[in-house]
């Protein structure tokens, strides 16, 4: 079928249309395939040969196309939705250490290796019924499960949207919590299935370290105020009540348990510990700003009542009395079940408190009169910090003074000394303090943890994710281990806490150069650790999310965690006699898909406790770490070109205007940081990169690197195909390049051209025409054309210098290999592209508007073009009233009226059905569209 017979609404057609379009750019280099495809459909709707609902139902064929193709790599690296196998592996490798000997393998398993941590990220954007049809899709791919992503795709997820908050988002990780619990289980079980058999007569002396769970969710205060410390404390008691109600069906369900009067009367005491955090999470959950209820709320909780348990020895130290007389598989299940309350306490998961670094300097600079932010690295305030630290004698605090307390950062450190005396005395908390730049803020955190008696129970925990970080995080800790206390805290701890951001780091240096960065950091931390004390580990938590874009591999699970910890990072721990602990984030809705369900969490959490057991690979002949000067010249010379990158204000540009409008609300945080800097650096990572995303140009991962060392592309390419490293690195950016496309967001500049609507003008018919021009009048002064078009053309030169790169390396894949993967992407946005353009020219198409509503057609045209297209249709709703039923509830009135009275007598009949209407339609489908495009990228940013 040639291109102009029909309209291309189905995926052959559509493909036909883009390729045979794609061939004309030999003859004609302005050729753009996308907008071609978006005006064809664009046309097609303004003579009525298609309609919105057919565009609608075209981009919802596509959406279940995109989604069954994450759904398969989904699958692949979930070992093939297979958890037997993925166990498998673990089991080879338990059985592999069995064979070292007792020592050896005990060792291992006892051994703390880090692990999961969830974390309430803005990837929400799928509503839960999708994501759990996605998941039985995974699992069980067939006609019934592709039928029920079909359903739930052309749902309207507006709603789900709109009300998406964080209550919502902590009943979330609580399911994902309950899946990863059972696959730790499953863990605890195989360890010692394979210990029994090898050991015989040692085996019960063991007490398995399983890999741990942690969440911050309800708990994470960087950049919101939102979370009031109730809620939290709420939060938390509910969790315990959950966990100790879960210990006591885990520990009855225990063949023959019962049988023993001490495990019977633990089981019994856990059932009305359970209740009674039951009953203090109700009275902690109303209103506590009423005096009335913060008196009663305390006082329950902190009178310790005789059913209370507030430490996981409680229940422990029962079962280590019953394990050396309990026969063999009764002894197995209760080492296991001990194990979980090690690893859990009294929580589902432990918990992770985060605060700014601005909110701990806001304390030491008001508080104590230092000033953190000097030359020296605040050395004079790191001095002083560090000897209030020393002889700060703990405070008592009440409920009452976590009430009156105004600074964030001091809150959060009462609520450490109120959960640490009265809910879960045991449990360790990370106190994760983001945007570290300066020891001095650290120091702080320490001095306000011995001022609240907390810092035994507290791993404070800095986290390097801006330029200047990245680039003094080593010497920031070289600097802080100088000082006596922190060494002595540390020492205390058994292991100094660190925490990497991908994400940020990502969008202000770009993701390779972002990689590189935090390997380097990694490495001169573990170095700095290793010369200044020994028996102290070093805990590295890699925070990063499901995207190319923000840190994550796309491949396999043992590839997505070498790369975050790479295998020459473990080897140098190993070397200078470091142990490592690890932890990996699961982010939001889109990380929450990996625990979905029983089968989903067990193949990532073996395939967690795999590469935990396992031992790095062999580094010593890879040239990324010989080779040094060619490999830092390169990782310069990227940053250089991604941090002009985005100080640029037609960058900027791109995030302004129409481009918040692509983007589904995905998260109860908002979306911008409040105060502080404007422009990108203001846009939070996830949203910074689900605009790129949206606009068809991740290029925080795919650009920057033909830009890199020109002179020296013959030793980079062999340095590239030599490399493993180099080579994971390029991967990772070719992976975004093949879902990166030019014409895409030069078709994004067409429709914001005002030339192009005075030539649609043009060529209309006259009773169109006015409205074309109404379009053009409102996008003349308007800047986006031409600053998506400069980014274009940077852009362009830049994805052509690696493309050229890209041909002379190993089994690349080729440009035209590259350009089919893209077909279903470029209709998609092709499907957006004329639904856009319908959404203007139907606002062009309004009549003169009252001079009392506050705005005009123009004002409401920019509110279009911006897509605020559902805050503009309620605002016509108001201007252009559905019409009335005139019987009612007049029908009473005895005097005459009008004959010929009928609804549209007394409304805006046409204009409902002819403007306001079609505009609900296609803000619908847009809203689909956005998330039908997440899938290519693997994550909603």
């Amino acid at each position: 079928m040639k291109p102009d017979d029909a309209s291309p609404l189905t995926l052959d057609t559509a493909q036909d249309f883009l390729r045979e379009r794609s061939a004309r750019i030999e003859v004609d280099p302005m050729t753009n395939s996308v907008f071609a495809l978006a005006q064809t459909y664009f046309h097609d709707m303004e003579t009525g040969k298609a309609s919105v609902a057919d565009l609608s139902r075209f981009s919802a064929e596509l959406h279940l196309t995109l989604i069954e193709e994450r759904a398969e790599r989904f699958r692949l690296q979930h070992s093939g939705g297979d958890p037997a196998l993925a166990w498998s592996g673990v089991q080879t490798a338990l059985e592999s250490l069995a064979g070292k000997g007792f020592d050896a393998f005990r060792a291992a398993v006892e051994q703390p290796t880090g692990g999961i941590v969830f974390t309430a990220h803005p990837t929400f954007a799928l509503s839960r019924d999708l994501r759990e049809a996605f998941a039985a899709h995974v699992m069980r791919p067939n006609k019934t499960s592709r039928a029920g992503l079909l359903k739930h795709i052309r749902e309207d997820s507006r709603p789900w949207n709109a009300a998406i908050n964080l209550q919502g988002e902590h009943d979330e990780v609580q399911t994902a919590l309950v899946n990863a619990a059972s696959a730790q289980a499953t863990y605890a079980r195989l360890v010692l299935d394979v210990a029994r058999k090898a050991f015989p007569d040692t085996w019960t002396s063991l007490r398995p370290f399983l890999p741990t769970l942690a969440s911050w969710v309800g708990y994470d205060l960087d950049g919101r105020t939102d979370i009031h410390w109730s809620q939290s404390l709420t939060f938390r008691l509910q969790e315990k009540a959950v966990q100790l109600a879960r210990y006591s069906d885990r520990l009855d369900a225990i063949p023959g348990s019962n049988k023993i009067a001490a495990l019977a009367r633990l089981t019994q005491r856990l059932r009305l510990a359970a209740s009674e955090a039951e009953s203090q999470a109700e009275l902690f959950a109303v209103d506590l700003t009423d005096p009335e209820n913060l008196v009663r709320a305390a006082n329950t909780l902190t009178a310790h009542s005789k059913r209370m348990i507030y430490n996981a020895d409680e229940i422990t130290a029962v079962i280590d009395k019953v394990i050396p007389d309990a026969e063999a598989g009764l002894a197995a299940a209760l080492i296991a079940f001990r194990a979980e309350v090690d690893s859990l306490q009294l929580g589902t998961a432990r918990i992770h408190l985060r605060v700014n670094a601005a909110q701990v300097r806001s304390v030491i600079n008001r508080d104590l009169g230092l000033e953190t932010e000097d030359r020296e690295l605040g050395r004079l305030a790191l001095a002083e910090l560090s000897q209030k630290a020393r002889v700060s004698k703990p405070v008592q605090v009440n409920f009452a003074d976590l009430f009156l307390e105004q600074s964030t950062a001091r809150r959060q450190f009462m609520m450490c000394a109120q959960i640490l005396k009265h809910i879960d005395s045991g449990s360790v908390i990370r106190f994760l303090i983001a945007e570290s730049e300066n020891p001095a803020t650290v120091m702080g955190a320490l001095y306000l943890a011995r001022q609240y008696g907390v810092a035994e129970k507290l791993d404070i925990s800095p986290l390097f994710e801006t330029p200047e970080a990245l680039e003094t995080g080593g010497r920031f800790i070289e600097r802080l281990l100088e000082e006596p206390e922190f060494l002595r805290y540390v020492e205390e701890r058994g292991y100094l806490s660190i925490q990497l951001g991908f994400s940020d780091a990502g969008r202000f240096i770009g993701q390779v150069a972002a990689d590189m960065a935090i390997e380097r950091i990694h490495n001169l931390i573990a170095r700095a650790l290793a010369a200044k004390t020994t028996g102290v580990a070093l805990l590295i938590f890699n925070t990063h999310g499901e995207s190319m874009g923000r840190g994550a591999w796309p491949g396999s699970f043992e590839q997505r965690f070498d790369h975050a910890l790479t295998p020459w990072t473990r080897g140098g721990a190993r070397a200078r006699h470091l142990q490592l602990m690890h932890e990996v984030s699961f982010q939001g809705g889109d990380g929450f898909l990996h625990f979905a369900t029983p089968a989903l969490a067990g193949t990532t959490y073996a395939a967690w406790c795999t590469h935990a057991l396992s031992e790095p690979a062999d580094t010593s002949t890879d040239p990324f770490y010989t080779r040094t000067d060619l490999v830092w010249d390169f990782y310069r010379a990227l940053r250089a070109w991604h941090e002009r990158l985005f100080v640029n204000p037609d960058y900027g540009r791109l995030f302004g205007n129409f481009a918040a409008g692509l983007l589904a609300k995905a998260g109860s945080r908002q979306r911008r940081r409040t105060g502080g800097p404007t422009g990108p650096r203001a846009l939070r990572a996830i949203l910074h990169n689900a605009t790129l995303q949206q606009l068809g140009i991740p290029v925080n991962t795919a650009a920057g690197i033909g830009s890199s060392l020109q002179r020296e592309n013959d030793r980079l390419v062999q340095l590239i195909n030599a490399s493993p490293r180099m080579r994971g690195l390029i991967l990772l950016a070719l992976k975004a390049r093949i879902v990166t496309s030019l014409p895409t967001l030069r078709a994004y500049a067409s429709v914001f051209d005002a030339s192009v609507w005075i030539a649609h003008a043009r060529l209309a018919d006259p009773d169109r025409a006015p409205a074309y021009r109404a379009v053009y009048y409102g996008l003349r002064d308007d800047e986006t054309s031409v600053s998506i078009n400069r980014i274009a053309n940077l852009l362009s030169i830049d994805l052509g210098k690696f493309d050229r790169l890209l041909a002379r390396l190993d089994d690349a894949p080729s440009a035209e290999e590259r350009h089919q993967g893209r077909l279903n992407l470029h209709a998609l946005h092709a499907l957006r592209l004329a639904l856009m353009m319908r959404a203007f020219v139907l606002v062009g198409q309004l009549p003169r508007i009252s001079e009392r509503h506050d705005i005009d057609a123009r004002g409401l045209l920019q509110m279009v073009t911006q897509l605020r297209i559902r805050e503009a249709v309620d605002l016509l709703g108001t201007i252009f009233p559905q019409a009335q039923d005139a019987e009612t509830p007049f029908s009473e009135i005895t005097e005459p009226g009008s004959e010929a009275r009928s609804g549209a007598s007394y409304g805006y009949a046409r204009i409902n059905k002819t403007i306001i209407g079609p505009l609900e339609d296609i803000d619908r489908a847009l809203h689909g569209i956005s998330l039908a495009i997440t899938h290519a990228y693997g994550a909603f940013g």
